[in-house]
């Protein structure tokens, strides 16, 4: 297991999204070996073969993923050095917050969900505290916005940084246009957008096959275009597993 696993750290997932893999791959081998004589040698070894597949699955999502750890930062260029207030939107119980926080010590973040996310137990600004407080960072440099990520409560040029993770792309394309619009409304002229959307790739496929679904990460030139859209200017664009990232720097 990674090593935040045992940290402390309650992301609050679902066992579907942390242990679902897992359960599938003993109910597949259970049915191969019990099977082995009825069902014969050939379908046994599908259904060992299938419960492999699954393995692999649940060892993707905890070792490759990370659903127990924070979030890696994909890059080194996100707010260095720069000082100010970083926006998270869709925060969930922490996982981007957390690696904002660590990653640059130096800023303030300012968190932003409506805790609507069914697949996050006790979602709400108590586990996102709790999360935070395992970390080590310190309550006051970090304010909660109960919000709409369509609809930013912030002012104009108020953030000096946003970022945001597997979290716009849930949206259809006018939620999306919306909120990036609203990114780049709150955020200061030359500030910074860090963006990771979901994007297939062999993890990806190993792990969830044909129920792969936010498939608009497949396609760089739909962000980028979109992007470029609201005068978000693509500094670097890159992927890492089962995702993609664009740090976008405003255009004054």
């Amino acid at each position: 297991m990674t090593a935040h696993l045992f940290a402390g750290y309650d992301f609050a997932y679902t066992w579907p999204w942390t242990y679902g893999h897992l359960i599938v791959a003993l109910a597949l081998a259970g049915a191969g070996r019990l099977g082995r004589n009825k069902l014969g040698r050939w379908i046994s070894l599908a259904l060992y073969g299938a419960a492999a597949w699954a393995f692999a699955g649940f060892l993707i999502v905890q070792l490759v993923f990370g659903y127990n750890s924070p979030q890696r930062m994909p890059t080194d260029r996100f707010m260095l050095g720069a000082r100010g207030e970083v926006l998270d939107i869709g925060c969930g119980s922490g996982r981007t917050t957390i690696m904002v926080g660590l990653a640059r010590p130096w800023v303030r973040i300012a968190a932003l969900d409506n805790f609507s996310a069914q697949y996050i137990r006790n979602n709400g600004e108590d586990l996102l505290r709790q999360n935070l407080r395992v970390a080590g960072i310190e309550d006051g440099r970090v304010r909660v916005l109960r919000a709409d990520m369509r609809h930013i409560p912030a002012k104009d040029g108020e953030f000096d940084g946003v970022v945001s993770s597997y979290a716009i792309d849930h949206l259809n394309r006018k939620g999306i246009e919306q909120t990036l619009a609203e990114v780049a409304r709150v955020l200061k002229p030359e500030g910074e957008f860090l963006l990771m959307v979901i994007s297939s790739d062999a993890w990806l496929k190993v792990v969830y096959g044909p129920m792969l679904m936010h498939m608009r990460g497949v396609w760089p030139d739909y962000w980028q275009g979109s992007l470029e859209k609201v005068r978000l200017r693509v500094v670097e664009q890159g992927r890492t597993p089962g995702s993609a990232y664009f740090l976008c720097r405003k255009l004054p």
